[in-house]
């Protein structure tokens, strides 16, 4: 055979073969979407927990927690909750009970405290981690943002007042795909070990930003990327329930309730209208966190005096559709 036609039938080949491969990622492009597109118009489950008035259970005895910015539910510890001070303060997290007594003060070493907004716990295995959202950017021109995740310190309960000092294990620095954003509202579903944030806009949109939970301090800044659109007011807060299937945004006013089932992704249960969750009024609301039950919900403010605000569920439901 010719060499010039053993040449134009190769490219031949290479074309259809090039041909058949661009043929079959737009058939995957097209099954894929197809597929999120129904899911997302799936029903939502059941899941609806009719909330009693919120209640204040009590005020933050400690003087030095002047702005409490995050909140999270302790899981290595029964009945604590952990929570920050905004900007200024220096990197150390509080421990109250629930009547807002003090019982610890943990100073992290290998962090520093830029502008955090945020924390949350969550549990892996047998191991439970605070994670601590340096976020803040009202300026919107930060390069990079980060993330500071210790293990949960065990507390003596018995004790008020404890001062400890725990070394940040785990150091994430990351950036938002489309350019730099402010944000206050972080999140990790432990059930696949992703890291959620809400960028802080103005209505009526705030984005839903995701990242894989890495197992050790990355050598350089992650990306997080864009999953979700909410269309709800100024967020300031979030947390996701520990079995990873309830997301609550907070805003200065109420709070909006996202599901999702346990075979779908959170860009589906982010797609579906949310739940309105009628808050009582706070000064500068910046904090909600669920109760160890995943219903349960907890609030503080930012402003003094700092109370304590509790909703408990009335009358929760877990069927599904």
């Amino acid at each position: 055979m010719p060499r010039s036609l053993i040449i134009c039938v190769l490219v031949g080949l290479c074309i259809l073969a090039g041909s058949m491969l661009l043929s079959w990622h737009d058939l995957q492009t097209h099954a894929n979407a197809a597929a999120a597109a129904a899911a997302a118009t799936r029903p939502a489950p059941d899941t609806r927990v009719d909330y009693q008035p919120g209640k204040a259970i009590g005020e933050l005895f400690n003087e030095f927690i002047d702005e409490s910015s995050g909140l999270a539910a302790g899981r290595a510890n029964k009945n604590v909750l952990w929570t920050h001070n905004d900007s200024g303060d220096k990197p150390q997290v509080f421990a109250i009970n629930h009547a807002g007594a003090d019982l610890a003060t943990v100073k992290i070493t290998g962090a520093s405290a830029r502008d955090w907004e945020d924390m949350c716990s969550f549990s892996i295995g047998r191991k439970s981690f605070l994670m601590l959202a340096d976020v803040g950017d009202n300026a919107v021109r930060r390069r990079f943002c980060t993330l500071y995740v210790l293990p949960e310190p065990r507390l003596n309960l018995a004790k008020r007042g404890d001062k400890l000092t725990v070394p940040a294990a785990m150091t994430i620095n990351f950036k938002y795909e489309d350019g730099a954003h402010n944000c206050e509202s972080l999140a990790v579903d432990a059930s696949t070990k992703t890291i959620y944030l809400v960028s802080k806009c103005r209505p009526p949109a705030c984005k839903v930003y995701a990242m894989a939970l890495p197992a050790n301090s990355p050598n350089k800044p992650l990306v997080a990327k864009a999953v979700a659109l909410l269309m709800i007011p100024t967020t300031t807060a979030m947390d996701i329930s520990s079995d990873g299937l309830r997301a609550v945004v907070g805003t200065y006013g109420h709070a909006y309730e996202y599901v999702r089932r346990a075979d779908e992704t959170w860009a589906h249960g982010f797609s579906r209208p949310p739940r309105k969750i009628e808050l009582p009024y706070r000064s500068q609301g910046e904090s909600i966190c669920y109760g160890p039950d995943g219903k349960t919900l907890f609030l503080t403010s930012e402003n003094l005096p700092v109370p304590l605000i509790r909703l408990s569920p009335k009358s929760p439901t877990t069927r599904s559709k």
